[in-house]
């Protein structure tokens, strides 16, 4: 059975995150970073630029003028708002391909990881007053193990979807069982050398796993909110597949039930609002 490393050094010969991407990354956690840096970084990528004033001048910002400039863009956009932006386009065409027999689909998986980065960020701010830019960057990357399974274990990965029955056990387990490890932690060893923030590989990490000391608030705990969520509104990880709520987040969302039903009723309209984000071009 493959090793996460051994995964990931095959992912790698054909997927690398861009240069761009990870310089993005780089000044981010640069606190000498100045928005000249960034713009410079930004010039190099013609494809970005042209995302970045689509998203600065769509209803998602909601901004009264349009924007022509890179460095307004830039100042808009705000630089956590901008890495983002960039690791949604680094890894579009990471998750293009059809579905199969296992219900296994990069592109459906890509639907469900922008519905789940959309969800983070409203649970977190109408949920628990937490507006942090690394909220949507968890949900929109935390199933990139998949994508590096499918490129290096393909098969065995599709046969882990298919003895996956939500309510029985786990993909997880259904991973650890036929490929020897599982997307959790190839993707947190993936994000890990991509300079991802530490808050963030630990949503990576622990996004399904069951422990009552994962608290609803944290990265993690409304990861796994969200995820939920997403599967319920017809977005789930794997087609007609819906993993139950974990045990310890039950609780927290019985007590605020009233606030949630607001989400649901919200989500299409968010969504539609991003679309400038996520959606291919044409």
């Amino acid at each position: 059975m493959p090793t996460a490393e051994q995964i990931i050094a095959k992912f790698k010969d054909s997927k690398t995150l861009p240069h761009v991407a990870i310089k993005v990354t780089q000044l981010v956690n640069d606190e000498n970073s100045t928005m000249q840096d960034f713009e410079e970084t930004i010039k190099l990528d013609p494809i970005l630029v042209s995302r970045l004033l689509r998203l600065v001048n769509s209803p998602f910002m909601g901004l009264s003028s349009k924007v022509e400039s890179i460095s307004k863009a830039v100042v808009f956009v705000g630089m956590k708002n901008l890495r983002n932006l960039v690791a949604v386009e680094a890894m579009r065409e990471m998750f293009k391909g059809g579905a199969d027999e296992s219900g296994f689909s990069r592109m459906s998986l890509w639907m469900h990881s922008a519905t789940v980065a959309i969800i983070t960020d409203m649970v977190g701010k109408k949920i628990f007053g937490d507006a942090r830019e690394d909220l949507f960057l968890a949900g929109i990357i935390h199933d990139i193990g998949l994508i590096a399974e499918d490129q290096a274990a393909g098969d065995l990965l599709r046969q882990a979807c298919i003895l996956y029955q939500p309510g029985k056990n786990s993909l997880v387990e259904c991973e650890r069982q036929l490929i020897g490890t599982d997307h959790c932690e190839v993707g947190y060893k993936l994000a890990k050398e991509w300079k991802i923030p530490a808050e963030v590989l630990k949503a990576i990490r622990y996004h399904h796993k069951e422990d009552a000391s994962i608290k609803p608030g944290s990265v993690v705990g409304i990861l796994q909110l969200a995820e939920y969520i997403a599967g319920k509104m017809k977005c789930p990880m794997i087609a007609d597949k819906v993993e139950p709520l974990p045990g310890h987040l039950v609780k927290h969302v019985k007590s605020m039930m009233a606030n949630y039903k607001i989400i649901v009723r919200d989500l299409p309209a968010e969504m539609d609002k991003a679309k400038s984000l996520y959606e291919s071009e044409g």
